[in-house]
């Protein structure tokens, strides 16, 4: 699929702020490192490319948080204990792609964005990266909820990334099928 992204289009959008609390599960053995970015390194993602860091996928509800392992872990980590972390967030220069609005502008409609194709997402991270915006709210391919995705390497001053809570997820988490 041949895919035109426009920077104008996306640099001259309007963005929004962000201050809530977002979630991110992890297995029990990274509780330590639940912030780190690391593991993109290795894999590629909706929003970035194998060998990429500093993009931070967390979620806007802990049911999203919980579904999204549950989607991407393997049986192994499943397997194992998981935890939770409550993460404090304040973000200004996020575009909000879940609305209507600014996907018409771009051109782009929601399933594009939920596409097991990541070529459109990552180039609009990508695009998104080099405007300066801090981050994205982004449509969880998951379920009906949304992801927030951190840009680490374009947070300024007044921006805040804080754990607030890491808790043992008190529910038994589904067994993917095989």
């Amino acid at each position: 699929m041949a895919f035109k992204l426009n920077l104008t289009a996306l640099s001259s959008l309007t963005t929004v702020s962000f201050e809530r609390s977002v979630y991110r599960v992890v297995v029990e053995r990274f509780k330590d490192k639940v912030l780190s970015t690391e593991g993109n390194r290795f894999f590629p993602g909706r929003y970035h490319l194998p060998g990429e860091g500093g993009i931070l996928y967390t979620s806007l509800t802990k049911e999203i948080a919980l579904k999204e392992i549950e989607r991407h872990a393997t049986r192994t980590m499943l397997q194992g204990k998981l935890v939770m972390a409550k993460i404090n967030i304040r973000l200004d220069k996020v575009l909000d792609l879940t609305q209507a609005s600014t996907l018409k502008i771009l051109g782009l409609s929601k399933n594009d964005l939920i596409s097991s194709d990541y070529s459109i997402t990552q180039a609009i991270s990508m695009i998104a990266r080099e405007a300066g915006f801090r981050g994205l709210i982004v449509p969880s391919a998951t379920s009906g909820g949304n992801n927030l995705i951190i840009f680490e390497n374009n947070l300024g001053k007044g921006c805040l990334i804080e754990i607030d809570d890491i808790s043992l997820v008190d529910r038994q988490v589904d067994i993917l099928p095989q």
